[in-house]
């Protein structure tokens, strides 16, 4: 069964990035460093040395394992999601991203003295494993198919802005990159995008915006098996 973060609207990145400007967490925001990355750029490779952690400020993030050519995703990060660079796995920009960074016991010191801060931290990271978990299930247990439905009805049910004709989704990425987060090739995937389109389930109105118009269809393609 996909696990779908069904939080809708309920932006636990904003909230963390929201609590992390308020004036009573100014000692913490102090000791954050900022880093700008353009689309491609690596910014953390297994066993770095930088023992950080970071938060995203703008733009978006795929954390994967690679191996003799083969990559597996295993989590996106977007604005507001924490993560950390002494991981087995790679941290790869998907757009032009800004991230705030912190030496990891300095950030632990200043994190536990500010105690309203520790909800926004501790849901971020509930929704960074969540993720995480999806991903991974759809890539072992999903055919091509599913994995792609389940990517974009996750994406509307979470980010999707509610329009007279449907959903809108603003994903912020190329073909190629959802090929490369479903595991699949960029033809595969295009090809499927473009059943669900003559199939009036969604449909591309822009580079990396969709309009999801019947989101009852696209669950069903994401997982048929009742709930």
């Amino acid at each position: 069964m996909v696990i779908l973060m069904s939080l809708k609207n309920q932006r636990f990145g904003q909230g963390l990035l929201e609590s992390l400007y308020k004036p009573e967490n100014s000692d913490l925001l102090s000791q954050l460093n900022e880093r700008r990355y353009k689309k491609r750029h690596i910014l953390f490779m297994p066993h770095s040395k930088e023992d950080l952690v970071f938060i995203v400020k703008e733009g978006k993030l795929r954390v994967y394992l690679g191996l003799d050519g083969k990559e597996l995703s295993l989590v996106l990060l977007g604005p507001g999601d924490i993560y950390t660079s002494h991981t087995r796995a790679y941290v790869v920009a998907m757009e032009d991203s800004v991230v705030l960074t912190c030496p990891v016991f300095k950030f632990y010191t200043l994190a536990t003295k500010n105690q309203g801060f520790s909800l926004p931290l501790f849901m971020s990271l509930g929704k960074l494993l969540s993720g995480s978990i999806s991903l991974i299930e759809n890539l072992y247990f999903y055919d091509i198919d599913k994995r792609v439905a389940a990517y974009f009805y996750e994406e509307a049910l979470v980010h999707g802005d509610e329009t007279d004709d449907g959903l809108l989704v603003h994903v912020g990425l190329t073909v190629d990159n959802i090929a490369t987060i479903v595991g699949s090739s960029r033809q595969t995937v295009s090809s499927l995008i473009s059943g669900m389109e003559k199939d009036g389930i969604l449909k591309k109105v822009a580079r990396g915006e969709y309009l999801v118009k019947n989101m009852d269809e696209l669950k069903y393609l994401a997982h048929p098996c009742p709930e």
